[in-house]
């Protein structure tokens, strides 16, 4: 074993320094995976095949793409387009709002990154009900929750799907037949236990309020587009991208290129109207990229050392070798884990954990990479800091004054969680 030697233990000592201050909020989170796959590049453990063999060029791909499509949606301004048209066409009722901004949260987080959803639906979700003086609170943690297990449903909807896709070879055609029952499962009886907590609310102090003021101050839909023409390219590189993607494996073309030939019209568009291309470009937050480079690097290093081969053979002794209970382990100890590790190192790790695990005989990737994707989606729900958008929302809600604490937020989540993983448990288990 490689754990033996010198270089094997100065490699663990670096992932586990490495993830230390990935996980502080007072250390650059990018600047921390780049340190860390250079000091492992140092170790020369890697060797030069090596380092172009561990980054995920199809995942990079297929988040480039996304990214160039979601930036411009954003800028374009559709998602206040979008929030806009919803609050006006059922005049901000605040019970026909709970059950559709949460729909429509997850619709969007399904396709889109989860942080840029939530970056335009809070806002306006705090800006039509202070209007109407009714506690945005309840709705934005509908929200929330929506968009995490949105995010499960499609191979592009989280990052942590597009890394286990590209990774395992899966399709986004796979990932809708899999994981979107799970999602619609989830939202359905999220929706309905939320709708019973805040039945009261809802019904009463909401609806007073509402009644109280017949006419809505909301600024009209078309006031929230800055650029039509941007919108209708991007709306149209999305449909392309979503149809490449379902039907890519039929082209014979890669998932990153069905997503960055849409992504491409923008760039063409842009360019068209004598725009640099450089604008399109500014808009996407590379520092990501360099986040998920160095994390493949530092996985490639630990995967030298036979660690992640031997947690593989560790969870398999535990269930046995039998499918079902590898599956429920994956599942849970991802979930756990994440409620306070970010999922996408999570779930890069993991990934060479469940390809050992699918050497014993009997014991299936597929079913295994399902768990994965839906442990670290929905496990991080559970508390403010499990996922980024979590954050991204507590701190628009909590900017011009304290609505929603930690606690409370975790008090409506951590159940609710537990409850979606259950269901997610029982539709995995049926499907084997």
């Amino acid at each position: 074993m490689v754990l033996s030697t010198p270089v094997g233990v100065i490699v663990i000592g670096i992932f586990i320094g490495t993830y230390i201050l990935i996980l502080s909020d007072k250390f650059h989170k990018p600047s921390a995976a780049v340190l860390g796959a250079t000091l492992m590049v140092g170790t020369g453990v890697l060797t030069e095949s090596d380092l172009a063999s561990a980054i995920n060029w199809q995942a990079l791909g297929v988040l480039l793409g996304m990214f160039i499509i979601a930036s411009s949606l954003r800028e374009a301004g559709f998602f206040e387009w979008m929030g806009l048209h919803l609050a006006r066409s059922v005049d901000a009722h605040p019970i026909r709002m709970y059950v559709l901004l949460p729909l429509m949260t997850a619709g969007m987080a399904s396709l889109l990154d989860i942080v840029t959803v939530a970056l335009f639906i809070v806002p306006l979700t705090v800006e039509v009900f202070e209007g109407l003086e009714i506690d945005p609170v309840p709705f934005v943690i509908a929200e929330v929750l929506a968009a995490n297990i949105g995010g499960i449903a499609t191979m592009v909807g989280d990052p942590t799907n597009i890394i286990i896709g590209s990774s395992l070879g899966l399709t986004f055609n796979q990932f809708l037949q899999n994981t979107a029952p799970i999602a619609l499962a989830a939202i359905a009886v999220n929706g309905g236990l939320l709708y019973l907590k805040n039945r009261n609310f809802l019904h009463r102090d909401a609806m007073r309020r509402h009644r109280q003021k017949p006419v809505l101050d909301l600024r009209s839909p078309s006031e929230a587009v800055k650029d039509r023409g941007l919108l209708r390219v991007s709306l149209v590189s999305l449909v392309l991208a979503v149809s490449f993607l379902v039907v890519h494996t039929v082209l014979g073309v890669s998932a990153a290129l069905a997503t960055l030939l849409p992504a491409f019209l923008i760039l063409v568009y842009e360019s068209s109207r004598s725009n640099e291309v450089q604008h399109v470009l500014a808009r996407i937050d590379w520092q990501i990229f360099f986040f998920f480079g160095g994390l493949f690097i530092l996985v490639a290093a630990l995967g030298k050392t036979g660690v992640l081969s031997m947690l593989g053979s560790e969870m398999i002794q535990v269930s046995g070798g039998n499918l079902a209970l590898s599956v429920t382990l994956v599942l849970w100890v991802t979930a756990v884990i994440s409620q306070v590790v970010d999922n996408v190192p999570l779930a890069t790790v993991f990934i060479p954990v469940i390809a050992a695990m699918a050497n014993t005989p009997g014991v299936a990737i597929a079913p295994l990479a399902w768990a994965l994707a839906v442990g670290t989606g929905i496990g991080g729900m559970a508390t403010p800091v499990g996922t980024a958008s979590n954050l991204v929302a507590l701190n628009i809600l909590n900017k011009p004054k304290q609505r929603l604490s930690f606690a409370r937020f975790a008090k409506r989540s951590i159940p609710l969680t537990i409850i979606d993983l259950a269901i997610a448990n029982l539709i995995l288990l049926l499907r084997l």
